[in-house]
């Protein structure tokens, strides 16, 4: 499978049209990842909207393609104003005008544009618990087949966490009806002895898999805030951890992940339940007041126009079908799977739990029936006793509120003290320099309320001030490594000077509510 990434990425220089001239499929929307289309965990990869019958991984490929035909290569002050406020940016946008990422649930039509794939429709079903779990271990197990399909060595991604398990619980089982048939090492990252990183090994060690750790250090984020930026500065360095270094294993032949096992298995997002979920756009998209006001009055209804971008978001929809549609097609798609393509160009990587399949199943599923109690029934039928492990989150056993945690540690790295300590020249040499502020959509005066306030924060774990630094870090390789022009916005000296005065004072009172409530 890796040698057939490797054939594609060589191909892409090579158009494919028809007789009549139109594009047959579009060039680079070839190889493993097109079976995925229609998965949550498809994909997406840039295209540019001029040339819309070419496609690429690598948003460089279509920079480059752009100077070489002469065409512009312009800043969206949008995408940076989603990006301030968002730890993602919202629909299709990049950071490049007229570059887009592939429409969620789409594929190419043949002639340039995209359509819509089927989406499963959300239910209201009251299943039988004992015939439910296994109808969803069986979906699991099917899904888990097809991916690793014709595979000798399979990685697995492998926290804590309760995702990751049921994904090793169905490929233990899977090994087990197929001895012999295919060696699998685990793949863990973060602090030794973090209860991640502790909880991986035992269950790899359980399984008889061999494991691979990859540490964390300061050196491994300074790396990332480089490689984010070179990738398009479409998410914060803060979120790479281990990918870049994961993607350069050799002798695996694909890489299961269970990153969407919240939102599917357990219908949570970011410690929301489905249920609650609210509008996925902030009434304040710049609390901090980092941007011009001009580029704030602008952004607002382009970010509207991205929300509801997919013609799978509609006003018949009921609220929480179009708040899930909203979270898989900005949050999960756009920084998570934006995160984990660092390892699917150069290694297969499929997200078990996102084949319409398994999360068809879940949305059949009332709201109210959807949560936590689904993995307990699973992981009691799958081989290893995986419950007798501690839940990372807790330290104790899963769902067990009455139980004392283990004293093991539960953060795996120190993000925030190591950017506001060891980093802290590198990002403030960057966000001060002209490449950042002669952009002429930062307000100058709130970029330095900002970082005053972010440099008294006291916490090892990250903020929202280290996500937007860290991110102004990247921003300025992306700017630095391409052709990338930007025109200056409208100045408005009042209003700005009170948006700087507001966000500096959120800033502080946000940054001393984080270090009393850290101690």
């Amino acid at each position: 499978m890796r040698r057939l990434l490797k054939r594609w990425v060589n191909n892409m220089s090579k158009v494919t049209r028809t007789a009549g001239g139109n594009p047959a499929v579009m060039e680079g929307y070839q190889g493993w990842w097109t079976k995925l289309a229609g998965h949550l965990g498809a994909v997406y990869p840039f295209y540019d909207t001029g040339t819309p019958d070419f496609c690429s991984l690598d948003i460089g490929e279509l920079l480059d393609r752009r100077v070489a035909q002469g065409e512009p290569v312009e800043l969206d002050p949008i995408a940076v104003a989603c990006k301030v406020g968002l730890p993602y940016l919202l629909g299709n946008r990049t950071l490049v005008t007229g570059i887009e990422r592939a429409p969620w649930v789409e594929k190419p039509n043949g002639d340039g544009g995209w359509e819509l794939m089927p989406l499963p429709e959300h239910r209201n079903r009251v299943p039988d618990q004992d015939e439910f779990v296994k109808e969803f271990v069986g979906t699991l197990q099917s899904e888990l087949e097809g991916y690793i399909e014709g595979s000798s060595t399979v990685g697995i991604l492998l926290s804590g966490g309760m995702d990751s398990r049921v994904v090793a619980g169905v490929l233990r089982k899977v090994q087990e009806q197929n001895p012999g048939g295919f060696d699998v090492v685990a793949l863990t990252w973060g602090a030794a002895g973090s209860r991640d990183v502790v909880y991986a090994e035992r269950i790899a060690h359980q399984f008889g898999w061999a494991l691979e750790h990859f540490p964390i250090s300061v050196e491994t984020l300074r790396d990332n805030i480089d490689v984010a930026g070179r990738a398009g500065a479409e998410v914060s360095p803060l979120h790479l951890h281990a990918m870049p270094a994961i993607s350069g294993l050799s002798g695996v032949d694909v890489i299961l992940a269970g990153s969407y096992g919240d939102s599917v298995g357990r219908a949570e997002f970011s410690g929301v339940r489905v249920g609650d979920l609210k509008p996925i756009l902030p009434t304040n998209i710049d609390p901090f007041g980092l941007l011009k006001h001009s580029v704030k009055k602008m952004s607002g209804p382009g970010l509207l126009r991205d929300v509801r971008c997919s013609g799978h978001y509609r006003a018949e929809n009921s609220l929480v079908r179009n708040c899930e549609i909203e979270q898989e097609m900005h949050y999960m798609r756009r920084m998570l799977q934006g995160c984990m393509l660092h390892i699917g160009r150069e290694i297969p990587l499929c997200q078990m739990f996102t084949a319409p399949s398994v999360f068809g199943l879940m949305w059949q599923l009332a709201p109210e029936q959807r949560g936590d109690k689904w993995y307990g029934h699973i992981l009691d039928i799958l081989p290893g006793r995986l419950l007798d492990i501690p839940w990372a989150r807790t330290g104790a056993r899963y769902l067990d509120e009455s139980a004392e945690g283990d004293r093991l540690p539960k953060s795996y790295h120190s993000y925030g003290e190591w950017l506001r300590n060891d980093l802290r020249g590198v990002i403030e040499s960057r966000v001060n320099s002209d490449v950042i502020r002669g952009l002429g959509i930062f307000n100058e005066k709130g970029l330095d309320r900002s970082m005053n306030a972010w440099l008294k924060a006291r916490t090892k774990g990250s903020n929202s001030l280290d996500e937007v630094m860290s991110w102004l870090a990247s921003l300025y390789v992306f700017l630095e490594a391409y052709p990338v022009s930007s025109q200056l916005a409208e100045d408005n000296a009042l209003a700005d000077s009170i948006s700087a005065l507001r966000g500096g004072v959120y800033g502080q009172l946000y940054v001393r509510a984080r270090n009393y409530l850290r101690e």
